[in-house]
């Protein structure tokens, strides 16, 4: 049995060797087998160049149409699907055509700043007597400013990281160009001017303080019912948490002993302290009744709104 089996194996490692070499041979000229050698050839050739022409030459970025409608496809899909979208996802599936478009909101927004500067610029040269230097020196504080506020918003709205309630939190920030401008004024008024500036500076501050805890007041009040001890408790809270507060200020009801935020409390949770455990209830019910409202609008379009959809309503 050895020998045969011996002759077997020669006998296939034989016929092995010869297809191998067989193989190895150039294919007759001429021949179909000749042709799609050569061929095969040409194609490995195209293919070196084109590798060699894209290292070269990248391929163009997609336009804002095609980064849109990237963003857009699974939404879509979504949507087909009878899926419930979420409104970040919306917002996060433009903000790459938003990027594209930010050269065209700068006008629009440099547009809005230099009218409010034009007017603001104005109405202190007439307030407080700006003399003609004065009036360049803030023109320049206000174009510089502008610049610095846009480029904020750009690099903090478009950036990969801000949601959407990110936006909207920002959006409901109160606007406080004064804040540099008060350094500037204080710095070249003088006089009587200087002094009719600070006081006016002042009132308005006042009068700021007071609309936003009268608001959050009135907005708590519609929900759950307080009495006036908790109304005077929560417009203490409110007033001294506004960044326009004084320590100097007075206010109706609202005398040295009323609520203050604790250490490392946010103005909400001190708020909340200042209901009963009645109030609290009916507050975080009628809060989820105008949820499941608010949901309503949205669902026959199939979009989901935030968890803490308030925030639109209120800062």
């Amino acid at each position: 049995m050895r020998t045969p089996l011996i002759l077997v194996l020669g006998l296939a490692v034989g016929i092995t060797g010869t297809l191998l070499v067989y193989q190895s041979l150039p294919p007759e000229e001429g021949s179909p087998a000749a042709r799609i050698e050569e061929l095969d050839r040409e194609l490995m050739r195209t293919k070196v160049q084109l590798a060699a022409a894209e290292a070269r030459n990248p391929k163009p970025q997609a336009t804002t149409r095609q980064k849109l409608a990237q963003g857009a496809n699974h939404i879509i899909e979504d949507i087909k699907d009878g899926k419930t979208v979420d409104m970040n996802d919306i917002y996060q599936a433009a903000k790459p055509a938003l990027r594209d478009l930010a050269p065209i909101f700068d006008r629009l927004h440099r547009r809005d700043l230099h009218r409010s500067n034009k007017f603001a610029l104005a109405d202190l040269t007439r307030k407080y007597h700006l003399t003609p230097a004065q009036q360049e020196a803030l023109k320049s504080y206000q174009e510089t400013r502008a610049e610095e506020q846009m480029a904020a918003f750009r690099a903090y709205n478009l950036a990969d990281s801000t949601t959407l309630e990110d936006m909207v939190k920002a959006s409901h920030k109160q606007q406080r160009p004064q804040d540099g401008l008060d350094a500037f004024m204080n710095s070249t008024l003088t006089g009587k001017d200087l002094e009719r500036y600070r006081a006016d500076r002042l009132a308005q501050r006042v009068e700021n303080v007071q609309a936003e805890a009268d608001r959050r007041v009135s907005r708590l009040n519609s929900l759950v019912s307080l009495d006036d001890a908790q109304q005077d408790q929560v417009f203490s809270l409110m007033a001294r948490s506004s960044p326009d507060f004084d320590p100097s200020m007075q206010f109706e009801g609202m005398s040295g002993d009323t609520a203050r935020l604790d250490a490392g409390q946010s103005r909400d949770e001190a708020i909340m302290q200042v209901l009963r455990p009645e109030q609290l209830i009916e507050y975080e019910t009628k809060r989820a009744e105008r949820r499941a409202e608010a949901q309503k609008e949205f669902d026959d379009i199939g979009i989901k709104i935030p968890d803490n959809w308030d925030m639109f309503g209120d800062d």
